[in-house]
């Protein structure tokens, strides 16, 4: 490996005009069928393991839980090596290979994924990501592994992110056999090893190569290991400190996989596991992902909805990119004011809506939510005066819900007033949110069947988390493969992710003002 690394670097520090070939990755390990050796003594017993000596006198042998027996010469019968086949242990986890394609917040197929994992004869495994996509002008690929051991708990990571610019636009496809003609822009590899009580880390990048310490608990873990436990066998794991080579740092996350929701899939409603990776507290929600009943992965965030997998085939997942797209995960208001992402598949926006507008469904469960701009108040209209026209307004359009609750709380930092409302029946709720915009507000309403509430809940609490109330906030963020590494400052994004076009379905204003469809 440290031959690996010398190479690595040569390579990014020569000239930028320089051809850089790909770098080799390390092999993945293999598995082939181990071999015990047998030392059969005159007592007719027989000692399986490991030959560590053998002399004239003297036979030492290591079995199989780690004791070391040493027997003279005059015991034994016949000493066998190679002799026996290694019995197989089974790993925490099953052999798996999936392909992705990647799309954009935009809904555009900008890349690909292929996850694996391969287990060993001893129970060990190894979890492999390898993924490309397109951001404007610039292309990232990416690898990341980790493995572990019989018990699941982690050994040693590595991470390597190249981010390269095509000398020429042909050269953007995916597939293009000359990708390593590559104008390489950035290059790092973070390895890591745990060792007892300690990880070491070793970084390297055009700046040379580095090498640090940190504390490695017992409950500490890896977050592709994390996910791809509970991936396999739902359950929750932290908070606990994980290592995440992206960032090169240790962060307290919690990956669950307990949760569970209703989606349709291929036209049938289907009850599914969602995975959901947080902050150690569970406030803020990274990434998540869906299982369906036969342990297929039917969608996985990387960058939280503005990067997501969707299942292909290793024929067709990089063929698709550029050729296949899939619903906006944000949805802007005709006029580019204010947007909402959608917070999962079970989510579907309303296209056709006049100015001023948003609205999304949830046809599996009969919900909805609808953000709509109150233009019509006076000018000077304070918070409270809007929340009793709202509420007013509310009950003659649902008469059958009753405003039950008001109270004071927060949205994207600003003072709002929310209300709670449910029918006499106790058979439907919702909430409304009055946001102050500029000098009008907002009315958000998040509506629901009672039944369903608590599973829906998270999705409400997702939508006033992430709802957008710029124009300029409808750029996604660059998060995930896009953030910026530790020390450094956010790298500019041009291309799709993040983007300053929401979704192709959106009207905009001509530069005459009217409002046209693109």
């Amino acid at each position: 490996m440290n031959a690996l690394l010398t190479t690595i670097l040569t390579l990014c520090i020569q000239s930028p005009e320089a051809v850089t070939p790909s770098p080799q990755l390390p092999p993945e390990p293999s598995s082939p069928q181990a071999r015990l050796d047998v030392v059969a003594l005159k007592s007719g017993d027989e000692l399986v393991g490991r030959i560590t000596a053998e002399l004239d006198a003297y036979v030492e042998i290591q079995i199989e839980d780690g004791a070391t027996i040493g027997v003279s010469r005059a015991q034994v019968l016949e000493v066998r090596r190679a002799a026996k086949a290694a019995p197989t242990q089974a790993a925490v986890v099953r052999p798996d290979d999936g392909w992705f394609v990647l799309h954009d917040a935009d809904g555009r197929s900008v890349g690909w994924l292929h996850a694996s994992v391969t287990t060993g004869q001893d129970g060990s495994f190894t979890v492999n990501e390898e993924y490309e996509f397109v951001n404007g002008v610039r292309r990232y690929q990416v690898t990341n592994r980790c493995s572990a051991g019989p018990d699941g708990r982690g050994r040693s990571c590595y991470f390597r992110e190249r981010v390269s610019k095509p000398r020429m636009r042909r050269q953007m496809f995916l597939g293009d056999p000359v990708a390593s003609d590559d104008r390489v822009e950035d290059e790092r590899i973070v390895e890591a090893v745990a060792d007892g009580a300690r990880l070491t880390v070793t970084r390297l990048d055009g700046r040379g190569r580095h090498e640090r310490s940190l504390p490695w608990s017992e409950q500490a873990t890896f977050p592709l290991l994390a996910r791809t436990l509970v991936r396999q066998s739902p359950a929750c794991i932290g908070p606990a400190s994980m290592f995440d080579p992206r960032h090169e740092e240790l962060q307290v996350r919690r990956v669950d996989g307990t949760g569970a929701r209703q989606l349709m899939v291929d036209g049938v409603r289907q009850r599914v596991a969602e995975i959901s990776v947080t902050a150690g507290d569970g406030a803020s929600i990274g990434s998540r992902e869906w299982i369906g009943p036969d342990l297929r992965v039917l969608r996985r965030e990387l960058a939280g909805p503005s990067l997501v997998a969707v299942p292909s085939s290793a024929d067709s997942a990089r063929s698709a990119v550029g050729a296949q797209s899939i619903p906006s995960a944000v949805v802007a208001e005709a006029e580019g004011r204010f947007g909402i992402w959608l917070p999962s598949p079970a989510w579907r926006s309303r296209d056709v809506l006049p100015a001023g507008h948003l609205a999304l469904d949830c046809d599996v469960h009969a919900a909805d939510v609808r953000l709509s701009l109150l233009e019509h108040l006076e000018p000077g209209t304070t918070l409270e005066t809007a929340a009793d026209a709202v509420g007013n307004w509310f009950s003659l359009l649902h008469p059958h819900l009753q405003v039950t609750g008001r109270f004071g709380a927060r949205v994207r930092g600003r003072g709002v007033v929310r209300m709670q409302a449910a029918d006499a029946r106790n058979v439907e709720q919702a909430t409304l949110d009055v946001i102050p915009f500029g000098q009008d507000y907002l009315v958000l309403i998040c509506r629901a069947p009672r039944a369903t509430w608590e599973e829906l809940a998270p999705d409400f609490t997702f939508v006033r988390s992430t709802i957008e109330l710029e124009y300029a906030g409808l750029n996604p963020s660059p998060t995930g493969p896009l953030k910026a590494a530790r020390g450094k400052r956010a790298r500019r994004a041009l291309g799709p992710l993040p983007s300053p076009t929401p979704a192709t379905r959106v009207g905009q204003l001509t530069p005459q003002g009217g409002l046209h469809r693109r």
